[in-house]
């Protein structure tokens, strides 16, 4: 059955959803870095690549550049010993201008890269750096003193290899970059098993938990991420997260190979500067997290940009409520194309939206090479149904989401319980997320599983109070969480104020009665209601739920309130 511009099939009686059997755009049977350099080497070699926006207003990097700095790095790795298949790095920075030929040389090797948050503190790089122990760790000058730490912690001591600000006793990316003078020679050696060969590993959100590693192969990446979106030689495509996540790394993959140019900073997003670099350069493609487009689509002066070039917007990595998507709808162009989409590291792309029809609060439906059913786990709050007791549910009825894709992820580095506990034999992964696909094949996520809130043998729905919440003059965003009592959680808010008078004058006896007045007693916002000036993000936008909860429980130990 065709919906937009998806094709989907739905079997009755195994109750599953599927995506069309289209096939990859490339050949699988090569690494990633093979086939970057081929792309780059037959491309123009003027053709911009990359564009810094940050350095001298705008430095471009052209392919032939990209493909050259690519050989010398991959050149200089083998010379000092590190060009091994299967020798582990770990790549810790913003998008600088040189991570993405760092990146390249490494998969141009069969050398797995695990992309770290340059954010971390010592402790979160220990934490990832003892499960993948590499033998080399690029990461930026500043933040040099704080890996290091985090590797001691775990009896490790790799080389490392700086980006920005040099440092003595320290090698440098800028050394990885002298002209070999046999550039034209080099030929990227061939992986003994791209299908199997570990390409990099990513780290799932860490927005509840520690995160683990997921591992992509060669072809994972070769399959998933070209057909994430449709680009071409005249694109480019903006998004601010690094690659710690796949967003960012999608954006590497999918913008290179498609030529188009990326356009990439080592700020921070701001809603201001964002529309700037959207209007100064241009910019086709955009891939904002819900969070950055709800401050974007607040500015002022957002209709006296100029954004003719913008087309497409990418929206996801939470949930998009139904007012953001028509408060979009009404201020962007009407020619750029919102595209919200659903997905998750361990499986990339899920179901997507067409980008101009639009069901309110639906993710889209089932993309190529994808399976999605909707299982029965009723007890919540109790144990969890085996894999024999899952009850696939027909249309219109919520469960837990499970997804099969063609080329799974190859499972949580060094961690076998979580893999299988994640995807079953069957191939069948765990998302974690509950939601339900309607008759016309559209999927609507309802709230993540870890994140009900348990009060009184009553389960809430964070997403549910939040919606609501957003609806108060004065509210730009939220984040609820459960208060943690003897046998219970209560339901808590910590709140964002909307700029302007509305905003600062607003109090939390406002929002508790606006909730009071529209739900069931069992959930009142009996945890409290407090406020940030902003939440805590994630670098690529995503709202970090855990952190959320930590200011709540700070601020109330401060005012010594009670809950209610």
């Amino acid at each position: 059955m065709a919906n937009g511009s998806s094709t989907w099939t739905y079997d009755p009686v195994t109750r599953v959803w599927s995506g069309p059997d289209t096939p990859p755009r490339f050949r699988t049977n090569q690494s990633v870095g093979q086939l970057v350099l081929s792309v780059l080497k037959q491309s123009e070699p003027a053709h911009p690549s990359q564009l810094s926006v940050d350095i001298d207003g705008g430095r471009v990097v052209t392919c032939g550049e990209m493909y050259q700095r690519t050989v010398r790095i991959a050149q200089h790795l083998v010379r000092l010993g590190y060009g091994r298949q299967g020798t582990m790095a770990a790549l810790a920075s913003r998008n600088g201008e040189h991570v993405a030929p760092v990146m390249f040389a490494c998969l141009a090797l069969g050398m797995p890269v695990n992309t770290l948050d340059p954010a971390f503190t010592a402790a979160d790089f220990g934490h990832m750096l003892g499960i993948t122990r590499p033998a080399l760790v690029f990461c930026e000058s500043h933040i040099l003193e704080t890996v290091r730490d985090g590797a001691a912690s775990v009896g490790i001591d790799p080389a490392y290899v700086l980006f920005e600000g040099h440092r003595d006793g320290f090698r440098h990316v800028d050394e990885l970059l002298e002209p070999t003078g046999t550039e034209e020679s080099f030929v990227a050696p061939e992986l003994d098993d791209p299908a199997n060969s570990l390409a990099v590993i990513l780290c799932s959100s860490g927005t509840t938990g520690r995160p683990k590693g997921v591992c992509y192969t060669h072809r994972f990446c070769l399959v998933n991420l070209p057909s994430l979106w449709h680009m071409t030689p005249s694109d480019s495509v903006l998004a601010f997260s690094s690659l710690y996540w796949l967003s960012g790394f999608a954006a590497l993959i999918n913008g290179t190979l498609s030529l188009g140019t990326r356009v990439i900073t080592r700020d921070p997003f701001e809603p201001g500067r964002t529309l700037d670099i959207l209007q100064r350069h241009r910019v086709t493609h955009g891939f904002f997290s819900p969070y950055q487009t709800n401050l974007i689509v607040s500015e002022p002066d957002l209709e006296k940009r100029d954004l003719s070039a913008f087309r497409m917007l990418l929206c996801g990595g939470a949930r998009v409520s139904k007012e953001l998507y028509h408060a979009l709808r009404r201020r962007l162009p009407s020619h750029t194309a919102i595209l919200i989409g659903y997905g998750m590291s361990e499986s990339s792309l899920v179901t997507l939206t067409d980008g101009y029809t639009y069901r309110d609060d639906c993710v889209g439906t089932v993309q190529a090479r994808t399976e999605v059913k909707i299982v029965d786990l009723t007890e919540l709050d109790g144990a969890e149904a085996t894999d024999a007791e899952e009850r696939p549910l027909p249309p219109g009825q919520s469960g837990e989401i499970m997804v099969r894709v063609q080329v799974p992820f190859a499972g949580y580095y060094g961690d076998a319980e979580a893999t299988a506990n994640t995807i079953g034999p069957d191939g069948w992964i765990r998302t974690g997320d509950i939601g339900h696909i309607d008759a016309d094949g559209l999927l609507y996520i309802v709230d993540r599983k870890k994140d009900i809130i348990k009060y009184a043998g009553f389960q809430i729905s964070p997403a549910e109070l939040e919606a609501l919440i957003r609806l108060v003059p004065g509210v730009l965003d939220c984040c609820v969480v459960g208060v943690p009592v003897e046998g219970s959680d209560l339901p808590a808010v910590l709140v964002m104020r909307a700029p302007g008078p509305v905003g600062a004058s607003l109090e939390p006896a406002q929002v508790e009665q606006h909730v009071r007045e529209r739900v069931a007693d069992c959930k009142r916002l009996r945890g409290g209601v407090y406020f940030a000036p902003e939440l805590p993000l994630t670098p690529s936008g995503k709202v970090m739920r855990r952190k959320c909860l930590e200011l709540v429980l700070e601020q109330a130990r401060c005012t010594n309130g009670e809950a209610k």
